[in-house]
């Protein structure tokens, strides 16, 4: 009687332990199979990646000429600029995010700066009448580097070489011939900062601050070729500029 009553006690038990068991392998099934709904439901959206291509901008803005001199027979005429302007485009190919979220982007760029005259100091006085205009024809290879950050906007930074036809047209005062007005072609560079805002599928508002760097022009004052003194002058400005590029 004992032996029956223990062996029902052994069968009860193993039968609870296989309940036991399928619960705890049904449970397993049913997170398993929740856990792989819930990442199809939340899979992160990937990062929007820039295409590499090619692309065109232009660009125009406020351009600010440092303090230039220039030598005469009369004395060292010192010359300082209102504000003036700046417009380019550039041509280019962009290789995408190369590096991350790091963009590399080559160009070809041509730009154009005036400054008109505020005033010639002489002496330490000013010069009655003071005209003239500097201007600056440069051609430049850039190089810029983009920082993606996800979204619209974007950060970008970089500069370029090459060479600059910088010219002093018709320095002088109103009621007398100009003392200089000659140009040169030196070499140039230049440092760039912008930030770009996407605005449609392939086109990018570009807002910059540049740096343009044009030293050792030569030039030779004016009027009496016996009388004409040479002189070294660094062109330098700063711009802030508003633009379009369009990638294609």
């Amino acid at each position: 009687m004992s032996v029956t009553v223990s062996t029902r006690r052994t069968k009860k038990r193993l039968l609870m332990t296989r309940y036991k068991l399928a619960g705890t392998a049904a449970s397993a099934i049913f997170l398993i199979s929740s856990a792989a709904n819930a990442a199809d439901l939340y899979a992160p959206e990937p990062v929007p990646v820039a295409s590499a291509g090619w692309y065109f901008s232009a660009f125009g803005g406020a351009n600010w000429a440092d303090d230039t001199r220039f030598d005469t027979e009369l004395g060292v005429i010192s010359n300082r600029y209102d504000t003036g302007f700046v417009v380019g485009g550039a041509f280019g190919y962009d290789f995408g995010q190369a590096m991350g979220p790091l963009g590399v982007r080559l160009e070809g760029e041509v730009s154009y700066r005036n400054n008109d005259i505020d005033r010639h100091v002489l002496g330490g006085g000013r010069l009655p009448g003071s005209v003239g205009s500097t201007s600056a024809l440069a051609g430049m290879a850039n190089v810029l580097f983009d920082f993606n950050t996800g979204g619209p906007v974007s950060f970008y930074g970089g500069g370029g070489l090459g060479a600059a036809n910088v010219e002093f047209d018709g320095h002088g005062a109103a009621a007398a011939n100009p003392v200089m007005n000659d140009d040169d072609t030196v070499f140039a560079w230049q440092a760039i900062a912008g930030v770009g805002f996407d605005v449609a599928p392939g086109w990018v508002i570009d807002v910059q601050y540049r740096y343009f760097d044009a030293s050792d022009v030569s030039l030779r004052s004016f009027p009496l070729p016996d009388l004409r003194r040479g002189s070294s002058i660094d062109y330098r400005s700063h711009a802030v500029t508003a633009g379009l590029r369009w990638s294609f």
